[in-house]
């Protein structure tokens, strides 16, 4: 009896520690105030369910991740971190400005070394924006490639990046990642 009883708080304490998973199946997809169509089935990963970035992953966050966020006001952060202060949105930040705010984003989550080595126009339903290529290090010097893009409308900044170890796992969902970014609805 006492060892059952061990055995369950034991594993009450581990799934506190983890984070909540929850299907995001393909279809329709809410993010904050934007709306974005999954080609295929994903899993949310995000630590705060109700935020305006939300971190889907298909394997697993250090296989890959799609970062969505639902439109950043002035002020705000794209991600927050233990170890470094991740910049602050502005409002009048130019497009380079934009792609810049990013880059140092996804430093303060850990990447090293990133670069945007591809600035390139794209269109977001009927908006202008930015899409760029990103490469970068993990802690362990693996490199990670990605795709990013930016666009402003209606007075915010919707932001999607998607990640992963540049062997295998970059190009085979790369396709699905940018079939969401090419979705979203503001």
């Amino acid at each position: 009896m006492r060892r059952t009883f061990l055995i369950a708080a034991a594993a009450i304490v581990l799934s506190a520690c983890t984070p909540m998973v929850a299907l995001a199946p393909a279809g329709a997809y809410a993010v904050g105030d934007a709306r974005v169509t999954l080609a295929r089935d994903w899993s949310d990963v995000s630590t705060d369910k109700g935020g305006k970035v939300r971190l889907l992953t298909i394997d697993g966050p250090l296989l890959n991740r799609l970062y969505l966020s639902g439109g950043l006001v002035d002020g705000e952060r794209l991600f927050t971190s233990k170890s470094a202060t991740s910049p602050i949105y502005s409002a009048t930040m130019s497009v380079r400005e934009q792609v810049e705010f990013v880059v140092d984003s996804l430093a303060a989550t850990g990447l090293e070394r990133v670069t945007t080595p591809a600035l390139r126009p794209v269109v977001i339903n009927g908006e202008r924006g930015v899409r760029f290529d990103v490469e970068g290090f993990d802690a362990d010097g693996l490199m990670i490639r990605g795709r990013g893009q930016a666009v402003k409308a209606n007075g915010r900044l919707y932001v999607a990046v998607y990640l992963a170890p540049a062997e295998h796992y970059y190009q085979a969902d790369l396709a699905s990642a940018e079939a969401t970014m090419d979705s979203v609805q503001f």
